[in-house]
């Protein structure tokens, strides 16, 4: 899973979040026969592997005028139009349809709503627009839906911190997913977006938002992490103690997987070459021999400069 797709799981599964959500991209009249109070999140999806590259989603159901009913909140990953959503649309529907009849489970209407955080501004039709050139003979033998469709492009900055949504943590998150893929507008706009949440950072369950919302930036922007910590800081002191702490683990986790990746494909001077750099880098002489797979004694003598024999695992270098 993506960094933007995990973000938005992260955002999506908070039940808060949903309802604010839903209130204000739904139609009125919709929203007036539902329950709000009886959202209840499904668990799995229904994105299957040809779905998998085009968008993730988070589904909830409720009762709705004395029945029940559901909802699929669906992230769009690209950050462009594509122009194939309703086919993808129809698929997904069919998948979790198809589900609920290989479960035994009522068959309910679906309400999909689908948010997009590209760049480029985007209004797609539904699926019937793809065949508006044919005879009106052909038209009922088309399927045809209609979704919700959230463009965050179309949403101020402003607008987004102090107008539409209500829930704190809803506002952080689109700010963030709208503003991601400009590096230089998110970092000089990341104190104020953070701002929205100074009360809500005190709580325990504010602050495991905001190691979401930094683990999300540091893995999918280039910001520099002293920057990152200072915006963080100056609105939540232990916010810049988790900053610094989840920058350290995903250093770690960086020089780990470049440890294996280069053992797999390296000789023996890429092997010294990693285990020196790793050790530079602060990982312990234990770590070290068990991501490179070697023994610790070797480790060491590799630190001290030490001659060692060439691991069998490892080509010499010619």
């Amino acid at each position: 899973m993506g960094h933007h797709d995990l973000f938005f799981k992260k955002t999506s599964s908070i039940r808060e979040n949903a309802a604010d959500f839903l209130q204000h991209t739904l139609a009125p009249e919709l929203v007036k026969e539902m329950d709000l109070d009886t959202l209840t999140i499904e668990k799995g999806s229904h994105v299957d592997t040809a779905l998998a590259e085009n968008f993730s989603d988070t589904v909830y159901n409720c009762r709705f005028s004395g029945t029940r009913i559901k909802i699929a909140l669906l992230f769009e990953h690209k950050s462009s139009p594509d122009n194939n959503l309703p086919f993808q649309l129809h698929r997904y529907l069919a998948n979790l349809w198809d589900n609920s009849i290989n479960q035994k489970q009522p068959i309910l209407p679906v309400i999909p709503i689908v948010l997009y955080h590209g760049w480029k501004p985007w209004t797609p039709g539904t699926l019937i627009t793809r065949f508006d050139k044919w005879p009106d003979a052909v038209k009922p033998y088309i399927p045809d839906f209609e979704f919700a469709f959230v463009d965050l492009s179309a949403y101020s900055n402003e607008a987004i911190k102090t107008g539409v949504f209500k829930a704190v943590s809803l506002r952080i998150a689109l700010l963030i997913m709208k503003n991601i893929f400009d590096q230089q507008k998110l970092e000089n706009h990341l104190t104020q977006f953070l701002e929205i949440g100074r009360a809500y950072f005190q709580e325990t369950q504010g602050l495991k938002f905001l190691e979401a919302v930094i683990n999300y930036i540091l893995q999918a922007t280039e910001i520099e992490t002293d920057k990152l910590v200072q915006s963080v800081a100056g609105i939540s002191e232990k916010g810049g103690d988790i900053a610094m702490t989840t920058a350290e683990k995903l250093r770690q986790e960086g020089m780990q997987q470049g440890m294996q990746q280069g053992m797999q494909k390296g000789s023996y001077k890429t092997m010294v070459s990693l285990v020196q750099n790793a050790k530079r880098n602060g990982l312990t002489e234990e770590m070290i021999a068990r991501i490179a797979n070697l023994d610790i004694t070797l480790v060491r003598k590799i630190l001290n400069n030490e001659p060692v024999e060439i691991p069998l695992h490892l080509p010499a270098d010619s």
